[in-house]
């Protein structure tokens, strides 16, 4: 198994890729991930892990520049029912079992992004008429 790779955070905020020996954004450590990865973000000063803080801080910043907000709705759920915290409300939820509710949902829209690229592949796109159809009516 491959070990993880290391990255320092310093007092002034900066986050430091101890293999590639450069400094890195939170952007570029998402990348990372995204590529399957496995990082370890430490504090420089004091040797603790806070990577489960800094990952939470790259869903933050994404989020705000998304342009799919999430439902007030459910962030108002999230501090009601977890104390404010997304861990609290995962592991504390009304119903004890948010997290299987999350991988059911998480199937869900895998079943159909999948069916969605199904659609699209056959040159149809649910509402309308074929995807050759419409590019023909133009010509």
């Amino acid at each position: 198994m491959e070990k993880a790779k290391i990255i320092k955070r310093y007092q002034n905020r900066k986050l430091y890729d101890t293999d590639a020996s450069c400094y890195v954004t939170l952007d570029e450590i998402a990348e990372m991930i995204q590529q399957g990865e496995d990082v370890t973000v430490v504090d420089n000063r004091n040797q603790k892990d806070i990577t489960a803080s800094t990952l939470t801080q790259i869903i933050f910043e994404k989020q705000k520049r998304s342009e799919s907000p999430v439902p007030i709705s459910t962030l108002r759920h999230i501090i009601q029912h977890g104390d404010g915290s997304f861990s609290s409300f995962l592991s504390k939820g009304s119903d004890g079992n948010q997290m299987e509710i999350i991988r059911t949902l998480e199937t869900q829209v895998r079943d159909l992004s999948t069916k969605l690229e199904t659609f699209e592949r056959k040159g149809t796109v649910v509402g309308k008429e074929p995807l050759s159809a419409a590019k023909n009516a133009e010509v």
